[in-house]
């Protein structure tokens, strides 16, 4: 047998996924059911990059893109008050220039239409995949909805259009608004100063963390492979498939998935292939039970996020800070958060963060605000998974089960 067709027989439905967060998991896990032999790579330990602090909210009413009619220049507002919810944190680049040039040619009210579009397509059964999955996987979730909070009418104004052109584009789940007795009686840990809330009562949120290490699990269980410490070096088109060298071993596959988070952009110029992404930086803290919340809160005038667990525990996250890759935590930003929440959140007033673990993770985001999901480059078996910007979590169970058709339907697989 030749080396080419030994390639060949090796690689036959076996899939590689490069990346253990979020999407590469989910992915991994949906092509393993479906039938192939899954290698997931990572070059650190699964589900602690982006995926491991963030909010971990399934929420398919804020799936508005970043660049939406009013917002470019609301977030360039945002970026002249330092504690701000929105920074540059980064020196200026060609890249960093070319990126943010079509991010406002697609800030164009009938592209950014057809971003929303996209997207809440992709997540209006979000909620509902996430809870099956969890079912079937065994991790922590909740189906409370969430409750934004608003303390001035302009932001609650904001919010009400925002809504409004979210479920014309095809969200069906309820919303429910509340007077300021009605929002207080909701969540009594909010301060007295707040007007009113929303209330979505169709919406998710899960342990993020329990969610990976589920899927890990799930994956070993189908017959595949989660590989830790191990990064991609080369992937390089061979007869019948594609080969991916790592510092350890070289696999065989008949297809390969980028899905590496902010990295993908870098491995996909290994692979000829330029991405259009940027990182976006948020950041979190994990309070000890020190106060209890009812359900997942947005508090809206500050873009600060709140999520309890079972374990009583809260988690405080925000920020949007355009970095390089691989940037470090900044704790200062962290404590700008805080400082913000405790304006609605009066519990959290005395909390300093010099007490905390502050976490960050940078979320790599497109122009369009619109994932980058499928086939790439010349050679067929090349795909990628990336660009999920805010909305890993809720486009995770939704992406998998995308590239898992569109990988199927490249090699002629049927489930």
């Amino acid at each position: 047998m030749s080396p080419e067709q030994t390639v060949a027989t090796e690689s036959a439905r076996h899939v590689i996924v490069v990346g253990g967060g979020v999407i590469g998991l989910s992915s991994a896990y949906h092509l393993a059911r479906a039938g192939h032999r899954v290698t997931v790579i990572e070059r650190a330990t699964c589900g602690r990059g982006a995926s491991w602090g963030n909010a971990g909210w399934i929420t398919p009413s804020l799936v508005q893109p970043f660049n939406a009619p009013g917002a470019v220049p609301q977030a360039l507002r945002a970026m002249l008050d330092p504690a701000g919810p929105i920074a540059m944190r980064q020196v200026p680049t060609w890249a960093l220039a070319r990126w943010g040039w079509a991010f406002l040619r697609n800030s164009r009210a009938d592209r950014s239409r057809r971003s929303l579009r996209a997207l809440a397509t992709s997540a209006a059964d979000a909620a509902a995949d996430v809870a099956a999955l969890a079912a079937e996987l065994d991790f922590e979730v909740h189906r409370s909805g969430l409750l934004v909070a608003f303390r001035s009418p302009d932001a609650l104004a904001a919010f009400r259009t925002s809504h409004a052109q979210v479920q014309e584009a095809g969200y069906r789940g309820h919303a429910v608004e509340l007077d300021a007795t009605e929002t207080k009686a909701h969540e009594p840990a909010l301060a007295d100063d707040v007007i009113g809330g929303l209330y979505l009562p169709d919406e998710a949120s899960v342990r993020p963390d329990a969610m990976t290490a589920a899927l890990a699990r799930g994956i070993t269980r189908a017959g595949g492979e989660v590989a830790e410490q191990e990064s991609m070096l080369a992937a390089t088109p061979v007869a019948g498939g594609w080969r991916v060298r790592t510092p350890h071993r070289e696999l065989s596959g008949s297809a390969v998935i980028l899905a590496a988070g902010e990295q993908t952009a870098r491995l996909a110029r290994g692979c000829g292939v330029r991405l259009a992404l940027q990182s976006g930086r948020g950041c979190s803290v994990t309070l000890p039970p020190v106060f209890e919340l009812q359900g997942p809160l947005k508090i809206a005038e500050h873009r600060v996020a709140c999520t309890p667990f079972e374990s009583g525990q809260v988690r405080i996250s925000g920020t949007f800070d355009l970095v390089r890759p691989g940037a470090r935590t900044e704790r200062g930003r962290m404590q700008a958060v805080l400082n913000a929440a405790a304006t609605t959140l009066p519990a959290l007033a005395d909390l300093d963060i010099d007490d905390l673990e502050v976490w960050s993770g940078a979320r790599p985001c497109t122009p369009d605000s619109v994932p980058v999901i499928g086939p790439i480059g010349r050679h067929p078996g090349l795909f990628v998974a990336t660009g999920h910007g805010t909305l890993g979590m809720t486009l995770a169970v939704p992406t998998g089960r995308t590239i898992t058709e569109m990988v199927n339907a490249t090699l002629g697989h049927t489930i």
